[in-house]
């Protein structure tokens, strides 16, 4: 898989922008806000429909625009193909696959297939359990897109649930259809836990390789911590046995929900356990321990994903070297997948590992108005 060129039209602080990719590796080199970062975050929204840097696509558009667009030309299979985005400060976006119009957003998903590292990659070590859920979320929607329809209704399912159990906790109403709520949520529920568990099944060794190339011998784990108990070995991957599971949960947990007014079961309360030399990442890791922990996940994933697929997805590093010293920089150089297309960001050329082959881009001069 190859991102061939991707043009940009009023998309953050760009008017117009069109880049071509050549090489394996390629580095976006020029000073702080000159929208080098904003190239490899419009490759990652054209892979999975979403920024790294916020939840919100209207600020993705520029000052003043109604709209911005994106389009990626993308080879695989021996062909290919344009996915074009359009992204609206209001109204309804729309999507383009092969010169085509797209019935349904999701319908470009899998056609660019990508990992991503950011600085803000280290909320996943660090931060909240939702951003940890929300990277293997986007790491599941690289493996199988149809996961993201899975995760959109589960999240409406749990929005109306929520409204009726805190409807009911006020006195405005009752329980009397909390039992199709239940399996309203149970069924996209049961399938996206399985689907984290076995993702991070996937996950897990890549990443644990790949922080030691670059970090050391200090073991590095990752496991899962659903909030429905798993089922047994032989019954992991079989829905039923995941939504039997999550129907007695919600049996024992009713009349906490039904005082607290919130529901207190399913994957929107699960964790995902980061743990080096078996102590808690999230409050044990050093600054740079923790940077390369977030390296080591975004490289897991690519390992996940071009174990499961069969091709490379394109890795995105923006601003990968910059906390690391010189032997650091050149593991991590080595450490990155020999048959990957890269796209590298950085501020300094001398941050750029001697003796590591990138096609070099100034961003500077190719600033658009």
């Amino acid at each position: 898989m190859r991102l061939q060129a991707i043009e940009l039209s009023t998309f953050r602080s760009w008017k117009t922008l069109t880049l071509r990719f050549d090489e394996r590796v390629t580095a976006l080199l020029g000073p702080n806000a000159t929208g080098k970062t904003s190239v490899l975050e419009a490759a990652w929204y054209a892979a999975s429909l979403s920024s790294h840097r916020t939840a919100t696509d209207a600020v993705l558009v520029a000052e003043g625009e109604p709209s911005a667009v994106i389009r990626a030309d993308v080879a695989r299979a021996g062909r290919t193909e344009r996915v074009e985005l359009e992204i609206v400060v209001k109204g309804r976006a729309r999507s383009r696959l092969g010169g085509a119009n797209a019935p349904r957003r999701r319908d470009v998903l899998g056609i660019l297939r990508a990992s991503i590292f950011a600085p803000e990659r280290q909320a996943v070590i660090r931060g909240d359990p939702s951003d940890r859920r929300a990277f293997i979320d986007e790491l599941l929607i690289q493996l199988h897109p149809r996961y993201h329809a899975v995760i959109r209704e589960y999240e409406r399912a749990l929005r109306q649930r929520n409204t009726l159990l805190r409807d009911h906790a006020a006195g405005r109403a009752s329980l009397g259809g909390i039992d199709a709520w239940d399996e309203a949520l149970v069924a996209p529920g049961s399938e996206l836990a399985a689907g984290r568990a076995r993702a991070i099944e996937r996950l897990a060794p890549h990443a644990r390789r790949a922080f030691e190339a670059v970090g050391g011998e200090t073991p590095f784990s990752v496991a899962y911590r659903p909030n429905v108990p798993e089922p047994d070995d032989g019954q992991r991957g079989t829905l039923a046995a995941w939504g039997e599971r999550f129907r007695a949960r919600l049996g024992e947990r009713r009349t906490d929900e039904e005082i607290r007014g919130v529901t207190l079961v399913g994957p929107h309360r699960d964790e995902v356990e980061i743990t080096l030399a078996g102590m808690q990442a999230r409050t044990h890791a050093s600054h740079g321990e923790g940077w390369l922990a977030a390296v080591a996940l975004v490289l897991g994933a690519h390992g996940a994903i071009a174990e499961a697929t069969g091709e490379d997805p394109v890795l995105l590093l923006d601003d990968p070297f910059t906390l690391l010293d010189p032997d650091r920089r050149a593991r991590l150089a080595a450490a990155l997948p020999p048959e990957a297309q890269i796209l590298i960001t950085a501020a300094d050329p001398n941050e750029i590992p001697e003796g590591f082959d990138v096609h070099v881009v100034q961003i500077e001069e190719r600033r658009g108005g």
